[in-house]
């Protein structure tokens, strides 16, 4: 006699339950990166805040929320460093009308800043006297 063993014949339903798996895996693991780099973008925008250095936490900030606007954290990192630097170059003396300048740029470049920096960009200009002139200041030391 022969040892036979016999085929078990596969359901194709478990192939494509087996594939279905596979498929969402991959997908959790793209949306997982996603998330990831946005989170490590977040805590070097706030190591750099934490630091001093708004204007480049600024900046880093910015260049994840181009790829990703719709990031609450990424956001209010950005509207954070952007009213620190209004706050360092207030502090530098810089002349209100030149900060407002500034601000304004910055508000044009990045809307996602309006809603909260509005504000702060209309008690400049009350605080300057001046409305749309003055060379923008750009780095912190300059």
């Amino acid at each position: 006699m022969e040892n036979v063993i016999p085929r078990r014949r596969e359901d194709p339903r478990a192939r494509w339950l087996l594939v279905g798996v596979l498929v969402a895996a991959a997908l959790l693991a793209f949306g997982a990166r996603g998330l990831l780099a946005a989170r490590l973008v977040q805590a070097r925008a706030m190591a750099l805040l934490k630091a001093g250095k708004p204007a480049e936490a600024l900046d880093e900030a910015d260049l994840r929320l181009s790829h990703q606007p719709d990031d609450p954290h990424l956001r209010n990192v950005a509207v954070a460093a952007a009213g620190a630097h209004v706050d360092l170059l207030l502090e530098e003396k810089r002349d209100p009308a030149d900060v407002a300048a500034w601000l304004e740029s910055q508000l044009k470049r990045r809307p996602y800043l309006r809603p909260a920096l509005a504000p702060r960009l209309k008690q400049l200009r009350e605080m300057g006297g001046a409305g749309e002139g003055g060379a923008p200041p750009t780095q912190p030391g300059r």
